[in-house]
């Protein structure tokens, strides 16, 4: 046994038979035909990707989906902030900062309390403002 040689790989060094006319009787010579819509005919075929909104195709995950964003909660501090210096600018953060928390689909109470306190600071300095103008 210590000088035999292994077996070559595969079916043994044996060559599949040979039919001398051409394939195996049962069997259609010659690539397959192209049957319209099918994989070979021309144009393509096949039935391609799905309409969009179908979502991936079976097996598959859509993927890593983006983490929510920051922006609207600082925006909407900003807007609070401004409440006392620039009112207008408070309503103008609140409403961008709303509409960005509906984005994401969070509460927006945050950014609401930003534009409707900024309507309340806007409306208490042009009281106070029209207030101080009789006096003058």
């Amino acid at each position: 046994m210590a000088g035999q040689t292994p077996p070559p790989p595969g079916n043994g060094g044996q060559q599949p038979p040979s039919y001398p006319g051409g394939p195996p009787p049962g069997y259609p010579g010659g690539p397959p035909p192209n049957y319209p819509g099918g994989p070979g005919a021309p144009g393509g075929g096949g039935y391609g990707a799905p309409p969009p909104g179908y979502g991936p195709e079976y097996g598959g995950f859509p993927g890593p989906e983006k983490p929510p964003s920051s922006t609207p909660t600082v925006l909407s501090v900003i807007g609070i902030i401004c409440w006392f210096l620039c009112s207008p600018a408070a309503i103008v953060l609140g409403v961008i900062a709303q509409g960005k928390f509906r984005n994401q689909g969070k509460p927006d109470t945050l950014a609401k309390v930003a534009w409707i306190g900024g309507i309340v600071a806007l409306a208490v300095g042009v009281v106070v403002y029209i207030s101080h103008q009789g006096h003058a």
